[in-house]
């Protein structure tokens, strides 16, 4: 340790050109010698006593300024640091001083100083190639925070008070989808044996209500930086240094199994390595599992990747997938607390290396389907300040961001609400709470459920089953069109057509009781994502999936014979409703048949607007009553 701190130092004086031997009396250059040591040893305290009794003697002593300007830095005081670097540029034309001046200024958060002395530095023609990349980011991030002091962000943050915060540190808040509650880590400084991190959850519905620890899943070991599902039903979190760890710090799961969390366990393989992986961020569909870390591959010290994850074995244990390094994100610097919105779009992180105010920034990007970001930008001062601002979470409405800050100091780290400035906040989202149920004997179907965004073209449709209760959540962008499908091996399948305006939001969301018929003669279902020209029975492209989820259903119940039928709203003649009617249902058994369904096992009819399920007085009425039925009529 000792020999590889005096190389570097040797390197640092070097590089700032030091001629010790034309200064002073060889006493002095003794002295420095020996403060030099000290230094090398971690020895500050005693190193700076014989550098202050060498000012004495000699005040315009170059190496000994640098050297204390050197220890100064090691210990974050920026400002003696300056002070020192001041001095030995008086009586040095070392061009370096100015880039150091510079790096010292730009930390301060004093940017127009920071640039002055990086545009003198920049006069300099023998500056290294890779000193010039830095110069220039260090030049464009002071040129940036000029101009976002001068047009800063709305920023009012509000402590959440004493139901959350206590005179422990919290950090790393978590909100759930319904925003009833919040998870955060708290770092328990009173702990009989050292300070220890565990999990507590909070109802941001109530003062009165204490927040309370996560027992089942809290240790005498540290947990921290959560991630929970849709569902608040899976939870994946840090811990560190574990006998069953791969490396310094993993991700564990816990899953809520009848109303409890289960014991943690270590997520696995090829997600976790020997290396430091940490920060989980889930997305509301479960697909993919964004986080930090080192592991070799990368582009910087410590990276944001994402996996695949697909679900859980039968032993209970995460599948994962496809790992993908996120290029367009990722620096040779460190980037960190990744979290994806509920929308499963708008993506933010912190970032040391981008251009900024200084240590680790906020920024905000945009994750296409196919993994494409764009529209990376820094989120803006005062959000972001010269300090390390390395972490936040924003609500599932998109208007309220959590962070943790010590803006208090004799409280330490407490947790803070703000209304997120209009150009930061994320697309808006809604949520099906939907219940599954056999309609004669109302027990719970764990059915499989689909969802498929009518709106795209290269979005794969979205399969999650329901629990053991028949209940799941789904979360859906709003301005988009879904065709949403329940189906279970016994039963009929259940199809939905939802048609999301900015109406829907967290605060209404869709609730649906679902009852799925058994399959036996008579049964019928109600069939709302097929889609027709106006007027006509040519069926248009968007028709596709529930077509296909009919195909599948009929091959996978061969000895079904059935009725498709065809039903129309009361708009219009109704001669002419009845007419449009039967070719809409011939159209559809014409489809069955060039998908190899035998045409023996189809009948179909129109009824026009005859048999309508809803009121035709009203715009979701008639919605309705537009529709085709699949009726079984024989076994």
């Amino acid at each position: 340790m000792r020999y590889s701190k005096l190389l570097i130092i040797i390197l640092v004086l070097l590089n700032l050109s030091l001629e010790v031997a034309a200064q002073g009396d060889k006493r002095t250059e003794k002295m420095f010698e020996a403060a030099r040591t000290l230094y090398s040893e971690n020895n500050y305290t005693k190193s700076i006593d014989v550098c202050d009794e060498i000012l004495k003697k000699d005040p315009e002593h170059v190496n000994t300024h640098l050297l204390l300007a050197e220890m100064y830095k090691d210990m974050d005081s920026t400002r003696l640091e300056i002070n020192h670097l001041t001095k030995a540029q008086k009586n040095s034309d070392n061009p370096l001083i100015d880039f150091r001046l510079g790096e010292a200024f730009y930390r301060l958060g004093m940017y127009s100083e920071a640039l002055s002395f990086y545009e003198k530095y920049k006069v300099n023609k023998a500056i290294p190639e890779k000193r010039q990349f830095l110069l220039a980011c260090k030049m464009a991030s002071c040129k940036f925070a000029i101009n976002s002091i001068a047009n800063p962000v709305d920023f009012e943050p509000n402590n959440l008070g004493d139901n959350v915060n206590s005179p422990n540190d919290e950090y790393w808040p978590t909100p759930t989808l319904d925003g009833k509650h919040l998870v955060f880590t708290r770092l328990l400084k009173d702990s009989v044996s050292r300070p220890q991190e565990d999990f507590f959850v909070a109802d941001l519905d109530s003062i009165q209500w204490e927040a309370e620890p996560i027992s089942e899943v809290n240790t005498p070991d540290n947990e921290g930086a959560q991630t929970l599902s849709a569902d608040s039903k899976i939870m994946f979190f840090t811990a560190c240094n574990r006998e069953d760890g791969f490396g310094s710090c993993d991700i564990f799961f816990s899953r809520m199994v009848d109303g409890k969390w289960t014991p943690a366990c270590n997520a696995g393989e090829p997600l976790n390595t020997r290396s430091w992986e940490a920060q989980p961020s889930l997305s509301s569909d479960n697909h993919y599992l964004y986080f930090s870390s080192n592991r070799p591959g990368g582009k910087g010290k410590k990276d944001i990747w994402r996996i695949e994850f697909l679900g859980f074995s039968e032993l209970g244990n995460p599948k994962w997938g496809k790992l993908e390094n996120l290029e367009a994100i990722n620096t040779d610097g460190d980037e960190i607390s990744p979290f994806i919105h509920a929308n499963n779009q708008n993506f933010y992180f912190a970032s040391d290396a981008h251009i900024g105010m200084g240590g680790f920034d906020l920024y905000s990007a945009e994750i296409d389907v196919d993994g494409t970001v764009n529209n990376l930008k820094n989120m803006g001062y005062p959000i972001n300040t010269y300090r390390d601002d390395m972490g936040l979470t924003i609500s599932s409405i998109g208007d309220i961001a959590y962070f943790s800050s010590a803006r208090d100091s004799e409280r330490g780290l407490d947790i803070f609400s703000f209304n997120l400035d209009r150009g930061l906040q994320p697309n808006p989202v809604t949520y099906v709470q939907a219940t599954v149920t056999n309609k004669k004997t109302k027990e719970p179907v764990a059915a499989e459920i689909e969802l498929v965004n009518l709106n795209s073209k290269v979005e794969k449709s979205r399969i999650q089953c329901a629990d053991e209760k028949g209940q799941v959540i789904l979360v859906l962008p709003l301005r988009r069109n879904y065709a949403f499908n329940v189906s279970e091996d016994g039963f009929l399948f259940y199809s939905q057509s939802m048609q999301l305006a900015n109406e829907n939001t967290l605060t209404d969301p869709i609730i649906l009781n679902i009852e799925l018929e058994p399959i036996e003669v008579g049964a019928q279902m109600e069939l709302y994502n097929i889609y027709y020209e106006t007027d006509s029975f040519r069926i248009l492209p968007q028709s596709e999936p529930e077509l296909q989820k009919l195909v599948a259903f009929l091959e996978n119940n061969r000895e079904l014979r059935v009725e498709i039928q065809g039903h129309t709203d009361s708009s219009g003649n109704p001669e002419s409703n009845l007419e449009l009617s039967k070719r809409r249902a011939q159209s559809v058994v014409d489809y069955l048949a060039e998908h190899n369904i035998q045409v023996g096992r189809l009948v179909s009819e129109g009824y026009g607007d005859t048999r309508p399920i809803a009121s035709n007085e009203t715009a979701e009425g008639r919605k309705q009553n537009r529709r085709t039925t699949i009726k079984i009529i024989s076994k």
